[in-house]
């Protein structure tokens, strides 16, 4: 059964892969990461303190300050000092921000391409059998101050300290071919 649960997890990260690969290639590309990511964030969370926003994207500091400083400079986003610490800087979308995710259509697009092969059925089942899975996984998941990979509790390695596709170290295609992910 290991040779199975290890198959199926190799084609959770195809999959991923696949829409990554996906999205790149659309006439309007909708981006996975990056500036669309964080103004989508923004406007589900509501105001972040900056440090919160890079956690939750999973990108350094000073990659996210060099992000906002540009979503900023288009008027999408307000960056103010803390009232009580100056240190701390508040990150809130504006108006013209959640006019423009609201406005990109991209999304709802690559999302109907992706799953046009199950029906509606097959969408919900898959939608329970994920919730499932990733309520199972959360059970087991220690409490962020615990885990191994530092403060922000993200790890860039798979199981085993092997890395992940897509990370600076390649992926199951990196600079030394195909690799298993076990």
């Amino acid at each position: 059964m290991t040779n199975d649960k290890r198959a199926l997890l190799g084609k959770f990260f195809g999959f991923m892969h696949g829409t990554q690969r996906l999205a790149r290639h659309q006439e309007r590309p909708y981006h996975l990461r990056g500036q669309n990511r964080a103004l989508v964030i923004l406007a589900k969370e509501g105001t972040l303190i900056q440090s919160q926003l890079a956690e939750i994207m999973d990108i350094r500091p000073s990659s996210l300050t060099e992000l906002l400083a540009k979503l900023e400079e288009r008027g999408l986003i307000t960056r103010t000092p803390d009232e009580n610490d100056k240190r701390v800087t508040n990150v809130a979308i504006t108006d013209e921000g959640k006019k423009l995710i609201q406005e990109d259509d991209s999304a709802d697009d690559l999302l109907d391409e992706i799953f046009e092969g199950l029906s509606d059925e097959e969408l919900t089942q898959l939608n329970d059998l994920m919730d499932k899975l990733n309520d199972s996984l959360k059970s087991k998941l220690p409490d962020r101050d615990e885990e191994p990979w530092g403060p922000h509790g993200h790890g860039h390695h798979g199981p085993f300290g092997r890395p992940f596709f897509g990370g600076p170290h390649g992926g199951p295609r990196g600079p030394h071919g195909p690799r298993d992910f076990f």
